[in-house]
């Protein structure tokens, strides 16, 4: 009898055990209407589970000041349980998981309010300041927050449609460093237009210079065609002069002739 009570003690306790951890490898199918540099989607290959990772430091908001997130989602069958764990992390404090959230009737340290197809998951951490999620200025610095999906009831999805950040948003940059910024465009502007005026003075003197180049070279054709053509002019007067000479030898030679022609008539006639 004592050790059927035993076994049977021994028994409730291992379901009890078994209860209380969630089936990580079952977890419902997540989707999310937002996608951006804060909320961004995550599966575990370990455990075949999704989560919503929502990141402080990525948003307009300070980490040092948010006091809690809300998370909104839709499932495609109406009042089914649905499951998960909550977490914080940073580079200066590491994993550090907070707790269970379910919907209602799933009886979790967080309830996700809501019914029919639609819930809102409000986690309230509290405002932890920059002594627990360390500072923008730190060498590695992020601020996270995890919203895990566990355990669902069979055949559900569930679908994100709206994310919410509680806290106060970053101070804008001082006026001094505005003022600096502003500086250092005028300058860079001021900067371009002079490589750009430098640039053109550089164009303008390179076309004058090939400009001058040319001039010079057509100068040159044009003494080297007067200079060719006067030549020829030279050559031809040349020509000419001597054929002239010629023409004259031939007609005095064709006198002397008719004179030698003459003289020899009249010495045979007074034969």
């Amino acid at each position: 009898m004592k050790i059927s009570k035993f076994f049977a003690g021994m028994s409730a306790l291992a379901i009890a055990s078994m209860s209380a951890i969630p089936a990580f490898a079952d977890g419902p199918k997540v989707t999310s209407d937002i996608e951006n540099d804060v909320v961004t989607m995550q599966f575990d290959e370990e455990y075949k589970n999704w989560s919503a990772k929502i990141s402080l430091s990525a948003s307009e908001y300070d980490p040092a000041t948010v006091t809690g997130i809300k998370l909104t989602f839709t499932t495609n069958q109406e009042n089914k349980g649905v499951t998960g764990g909550l977490a914080l992390n940073s580079n200066k404090s590491s994993w550090d998981a907070k707790g269970e959230w379910g919907t209602p009737g799933t009886d979790k340290e967080v309830t996700a309010e809501g019914e029919g197809s639609e819930y809102t998951l409000t986690y309230d951490f509290g405002a932890l300041g920059e002594e627990y999620w360390g500072a923008p200025a730190d060498e590695k610095y992020w601020a996270e927050v995890f919203v895990q999906f566990w355990w669902a009831e069979e055949g559900v999805e569930v679908n994100i449609t709206n994310v919410e950040i509680i806290g106060e948003k970053k101070a804008e940059a001082p006026a001094e460093s505005k003022a600096e910024e502003e500086s250092k465009t005028e300058e860079s502007k001021a900067e371009d237009s002079s490589k750009a005026e430098e640039s053109s003075k550089a164009e303008e003197s390179s076309k004058a210079a090939e400009s001058s180049k040319a001039a010079e070279s057509s100068k040159a054709s044009t003494t080297t065609t007067t200079t060719t053509t006067t030549s020829k002019a030279s050559d031809a007067t040349a020509t000419a002069d001597n054929s002239n000479q010629a023409t004259g030898a031939t007609a005095g030679i064709a006198l002397a002739g008719l004179a030698l022609a003459g003289a020899v008539a009249v010495v045979s006639k007074r034969k």
